[in-house]
């Protein structure tokens, strides 16, 4: 396991608990699902990196940014850092690392 894939991994169980979090203290279960379906698709991203990493890499910088935009709306609407500005943040740097890790040499 390489770094990027290390990180992708970490940023994957990080939109889990960040769901299973939404759930327990607001009783959502959009969050929930969302979260949890984000982080399986990071997940096949990360099982796909291992033989293809462009792909994988590629499916995991589409979903980091498409949850970036997703919580940089929710961040500029409440102006609350948690969990839109965090996750934004967060997004933001998995994107770039997938972005790296996608355009990268072998």
């Amino acid at each position: 396991m390489n770094a990027f894939q290390a990180a992708l991994l970490v940023y994957a169980l990080i939109i889990a608990a960040g769901g299973v979090m939404g759930y327990v203290s607001a009783q959502s279960m959009v969050s929930l699902v969302n979260g949890l379906v984000a982080a399986v698709i990071l997940l096949v991203g990360l099982a796909i990196s291992f033989k293809n990493p462009t792909a994988g890499f590629g499916l995991s910088a589409v979903v980091a940014l498409a949850l970036g935009a997703f919580f940089a709306y929710r961040f500029f609407t409440t102006g609350k850092w948690m969990p839109g500005g965090i996750t934004m943040i967060l997004s933001a740097v998995a994107f770039v690392l997938m972005l790296v890790a996608t355009l990268r040499k072998p």
